[in-house]
């Protein structure tokens, strides 16, 4: 599974945990004897969301992949008119990059010579997919969903449901953490899934209080 499909299903995956933890929280406080309806207007939000963000990364995505075309067009242009301003050019990223000056110069003057490799350094050379990166994270928050709203369908009441979707949550904040520190290469596992975990369940919380504030302000008791 390439590096981009990871980092777009893990970002899918999160967003649909944690909002749809906030949303059901929220209205489990509102609605507290009817699971079902929390479920049902978990559900609708949550597959609006999938779709906000499945468009939102096609969009995100071809837009940067169009960006990079353009750039990329530029530079040939101006290997073509000025292969002089070219090499300027790559010196320039080189230098940025920490690259010694001697050995810059020496790069420089060899790859120089080279119009693809030039290329390749100049400008983004990383592949976008934006339907599948689209796929990716959209189906991902569905998956990412169905962990905080699926205790509701099940549950007699919502305050019970609430106590499982908290427990699944957690437990699937935690798989998410621990699979964005093995894509990072880092150790710090523990680290990562406490950082994950307190930030889904303390949403969960400031949720639930303007559940019950909502309730309070406009009287709806169910």
């Amino acid at each position: 599974l390439p590096a981009d499909n990871v980092r777009d299903f893990v970002m899918g995956m999160n967003d649909g945990l944690v909002e749809l933890l906030g949303a059901v929280t929220g209205l489990s406080a509102v609605y507290p004897t009817r699971p079902q309806v929390v479920g049902i207007n978990g559900l609708v939000v949550g597959l609006a969301g999938a779709l906000s963000m499945g468009i939102g990364t096609w969009v995100s995505v071809r837009s940067q992949r169009q960006v990079n075309e353009g750039i990329r067009r530029k530079t040939e242009l101006l290997f073509s008119v000025s292969p002089r301003r070219a090499r300027a050019e790559l010196v320039r990223k080189l230098t940025a990059s920490g690259m010694p000056a001697d050995l810059t110069e020496e790069v420089a003057d060899k790859l120089s010579l080279n119009k693809e490799a030039m290329m390749g350094l100049l400008t983004e050379t990383v592949p976008f997919h934006e339907i599948r990166s689209a796929l990716f994270t959209g189906a991902a928050y569905i998956v990412g969903l169905l962990f905080p709203v699926l205790p509701y369908f099940i549950a007699r009441n919502s305050f019970t449901a609430l106590a499982l979707s908290v427990v699944f949550a957690g437990l699937a904040l935690a798989t998410v953490a621990s699979i964005i520190t093995l894509t990072a290469g880092s150790n710090q596992f523990r680290r990562k899934i406490r950082e994950m975990v307190i930030s889904g369940l303390g949403a969960a919380a400031l949720s639930y209080g303007f559940g019950r504030l909502v309730q309070v302000v406009f009287g709806i008791h169910a």
